[in-house]
């Protein structure tokens, strides 16, 4: 049986479906990775897909890096131009065969639930937005590896000017009064009982209006 390390780094060449078969199983046998993987094979030709965790993307890229290693490949991030998809991929051989480990990766989206809104990209300058859905040259989708942005553009501030008064409404001074401490409440008590122990005035006469607003 061969073992990953001696599997690694060998030359591709083509081999019978059977051959491929058995050395995919060797090398899953030896790899210890027996859950959470979908082989493919094809004449020279092995594809390892990660499945598991499904909803642990991290635990994911952690198999795929481990699996990357032992067939002498480097994981990369992969994203697609036309729609929103992204994944991780290593490129290496096994038993001479080329072999290839990639594991998808779902794209974060501007809905307010998973999986709803237009999926979320980063330009060149980091800044995160919404796009159609169509990858703009340059960018790269926003994975469920990169962290949530609560805001995927920043809400501009608002610029409106306060509302005007209306036409004709009159315009109205606030009145400029000290401050009311205890001896401004006391001074103000006894102001009310000498107004209160003035006599009345006689009807015919009008009192005039105070000069200020009272406090």
């Amino acid at each position: 049986m061969t073992t990953p390390g001696s599997q690694a780094g060998t030359r591709p060449v083509q081999g019978a479906p059977a051959d491929v078969l058995r050395a995919a199983a060797d090398f899953i046998d030896s790899s210890g990775q027996h859950d959470g993987v979908i082989v493919t094979c094809r004449a020279g030709h092995v594809s390892i897909s990660v499945t598991e965790p499904y909803r642990d993307a991290t635990a994911r890229q952690a198999v795929v890096t481990r699996l990357a290693g032992l067939i002498g490949g480097t994981v990369r991030r992969e994203n697609e131009r036309k729609f929103p998809a992204a994944g991780l991929r290593a490129d290496g051989a096994i038993g001479g065969l080329r072999a290839q480990v990639w594991t998808l990766l779902n794209v974060r989206r501007a809905g307010p639930r998973p999986g709803h809104g237009r999926p979320l990209a980063e330009a060149p300058g980091g800044q995160v937005t919404a796009v159609p859905g169509k990858l703009p040259d340059g960018w790269r989708w926003v994975t469920e590896l990169d962290p949530e942005h609560a805001q995927a553009v920043p809400r501009k501030q608002s610029t409106a000017a306060p509302a005007r008064a209306a036409a004709g409404a009159p315009a109205l001074a606030a009145p400029s009064c000290p401050p009311l401490t205890g001896a401004g409440l006391q001074a103000a008590a006894r102001q009310e009982q000498t107004a209160n122990a003035q006599p009345a005035r006689p009807s015919g006469t009008a009192r005039r209006p105070p000069t200020q607003p009272p406090c």
